[in-house]
């Protein structure tokens, strides 16, 4: 069965509002080990120079967020019909309305927010979010440094 599978991009630092068909969803799938997840922030945009929080993150200039919510992550596993460098992930039902909260406070407040996802102790994207994801499940590529097996190693440390 097919599922529609919103993708958060890290190469290009934007969340696609479209969602994308993922062939082998639920097959090959690693079951995570306790801690799997993936630390999400919303950051407000700033004016480089404008504040001593603000910084430059992957291309965009954002506050430093006080803090990152632990998203749990139940699945992990290569979408190798996307790429060699995307990865279909799967919440935990606790990750799902962590991250569907914070997906939606990012969209509700346009362009003056990014949602900051930080994977391996490393924010890795500052993404703008075009619209809540409330399904749990989303697919990352990563930029061609990181293959889907470091990847997955690095959701799995949580």
């Amino acid at each position: 069965m097919n599922s529609l599978t919103p993708r958060l991009s890290l190469a290009i630092l934007s969340m696609v509002a479209l969602s994308a068909c993922s062939a082998n969803a639920g097959m090959n799938q690693t079951p995570s080990v306790t801690g799997a997840a993936v630390e999400v922030a919303v950051s407000e945009t700033c004016v480089a120079g404008s504040d001593p929080k603000c910084v430059l993150i992957k291309g965009e200039n954002v506050v430093v967020p006080s803090g990152f919510e632990r998203v749990g992550v139940n699945n992990v596993s290569a979408a190798g019909d996307q790429g060699p460098n995307t990865v279909d992930v799967t919440f935990t039902k606790d990750g799902t309305k962590v991250f569907r909260d914070l997906t939606e406070k990012a969209a509700q407040a346009g362009t003056s927010e990014r949602l900051l996802l930080k994977i391996g102790g490393e924010v890795q994207a500052v993404v703008t979010v075009m619209q809540a994801i409330d399904n749990g499940r989303v697919q990352i590529d990563f930029s061609p440094d990181h293959s889907a097996e470091e990847a997955i190693e690095l959701i799995q440390a949580g």
